[in-house]
């Protein structure tokens, strides 16, 4: 069987590599745009606090491994058509049209997601900054010798990281979001606001509820330099060096629309096999949707880890429907260089809306001031600091179904990397279990937390306490 393959990134390489594990015979032929495979764009930020650089860390699987494998790699190679009737792809590499026909048995696009832009009139990697690809990478490491202001213009995981990242480098950030808080995809008002108080003693200044409303760039008359100009719905305007772009992405469907059935802002729709509404053609990554059972819907949800999950997939089911995707449960984790933020899950708005008899529990839980783990300096350089005492703390809030007492969501935030409890919990999720049952599973005693009993027992009493007070209310 001839496989053709459309992008080179997670999603495209994770299948290939599938492919030619379980059937070695199969011509399996990558199209990748770009001059490499595999670039993780979450490694930007690492680069640009200098803690690893692009050419040792950004890759982690190279063409010539791919070749090694029997895949047909051609970089620098952008298909330009797919006529899915004759089974026929027309591309170019290296911007000549290449004549020769290719034909495929089966196909898988994995073609991404491109950033949405709003019309600011800056030139990008000039005084318009992405966190997409190398090059974008490379420029704002650049634009950081010199900068001494920026404007991040989105409250999402990206902006939130970014604005961090350069307040971090001496820059003064203004951070933009429309929506009323941050990150209301993946945390409720109440995490929320604590992400945002955070910011805040930063030194970030967080404007919520409001957009740009228009960009105008200059040159500086007596440094030759160029600003940008910010104006904001409610009138103010800010001065500033560069404008940093991450209101969200879109997938690049675009080589298959009209041919098979697109859904959730325009993402290809398939099914648990990841196959799409055309017999032979396979969609995967972010150009693709993403089926969360918690809201029964295909969503457009691009992430990393669904992307790997469904080239998996995909390389299984190439020859016929073998294996089916588990759904996802929408697992998020970042650092902030000492502080961390992960979710799983729906939040309680998004289970209020979808008609779950919904609530929230919440605790904080602190180190001991003892037992603070030696990792962490007794200055606190490492770590932030907890606005209620100088000790190591997480805070958690678990979303759940009142009555069944089903594991809904949870939301992580603190200054300890606990991402493993959202990992825990999306497992939980993904089984359909409740807090009584995940109550007495076996995990590692937690020494030097305040309370030490584990965070699976304390989630579990608090919602017995507030069932219990719902009960009395009634």
């Amino acid at each position: 069987m001839k496989i053709i393959i459309v992008g080179g990134n997670h999603a495209g390489v994770a299948a290939a590599l599938r492919i030619k594990e379980l059937y070695p015979e199969d011509e399996v032929v990558l199209f990748e745009k770009r001059n490499e495979v595999t670039f993780v764009s979450q490694t930007i930020p690492l680069f640009l606090m200098g803690k690893q650089t692009l050419a040792k860390q950004a890759n982690y699987v190279t063409p010539k491994e791919l070749a090694d494998k029997g895949v047909v790699v051609h970089l620098n190679t952008e298909v330009l058509d797919i006529q899915s009737k004759i089974k026929k792809v027309v591309y170019q590499k290296e911007g000549q049209r290449i004549s020769e026909d290719i034909f495929y048995d089966r196909l898988i696009l994995a073609t991404g997601s491109y950033p949405l832009l709003p019309p600011t009139g800056g030139k990008r990697n000039e005084t318009l900054f992405l966190l997409k690809d190398r090059t974008d990478a490379e420029a704002i490491a650049a634009f950081l010798t010199e900068a001494k202001s920026a404007v991040v213009i989105g409250g999402g995981l990206v902006g939130v990281e970014i604005s961090r990242i350069l307040t971090q480098r001496g820059i003064a950030v203004t951070l933009v979001e429309a929506n009323p808080h941050l990150l209301t995809r993946y945390l409720d008002d109440k995490a929320s606001l604590e992400v945002e108080a955070q910011l805040k003693r930063e030194g970030i200044d967080v404007l919520t509820g409001m957009r740009a409303s228009s960009y105008h760039t200059a040159e500086r008359r007596i440094i030759h330099k160029k600003s940008v100009t910010v104006t904001m719905t409610n009138g103010k305007k800010v001065q500033t060096d560069g404008v940093f772009i991450s209101i969200g992405f879109r997938p690049s469907s675009h080589l298959l629309a009209g041919q098979v059935t697109l859904g959730d802002r325009g993402a290809i729709v398939v099914d648990p096999y990841m196959y799409t509404s055309d017999p032979d053609i396979l969609a995967v990554g972010d150009c693709a949707t993403t089926h969360l059972d918690l809201l029964g819907e295909d969503v457009y949800n691009p992430h990393a880890s669904d992307a790997l999950r469904q080239g998996l997939i995909a390389g299984i089911n190439v020859h016929s429907r073998r294996q089916p995707i588990s759904f996802t449960t929408g697992t998020y984790k970042f650092n902030m260089d000492g502080y961390t933020i992960a979710s799983t899950g729906i939040t309680l708005s998004q289970a209020v809306e979808k008609g779950y008899d919904a609530a929230e529990v919440s605790y904080h839980n602190s180190y001991l001031a003892d037992a603070r783990p030696s990792y962490y300096d007794n200055t606190g350089s490492f770590y932030v600091k907890d606005q209620k005492s100088d000790t190591p703390y997480i805070q958690i809030f678990c979303i759940y179904e009142k009555g069944t007492k089903k594991i809904l969501g949870l939301q992580v935030l603190g200054t300890i990397d606990v991402s493993q409890y959202t990992n825990i919990i999306s497992l939980a999720i993904s089984q359909g279990l409740t807090a009584d049952a995940i109550e007495f599973t076996d995990f590692f005693y937690e020494h030097g937390y305040k309370d030490p009993i584990g965070f699976t027992k304390i989630i579990a009493k608090k919602i017995r306490e507030n069932e219990s007070e719902g009960m009395a209310d009634e």
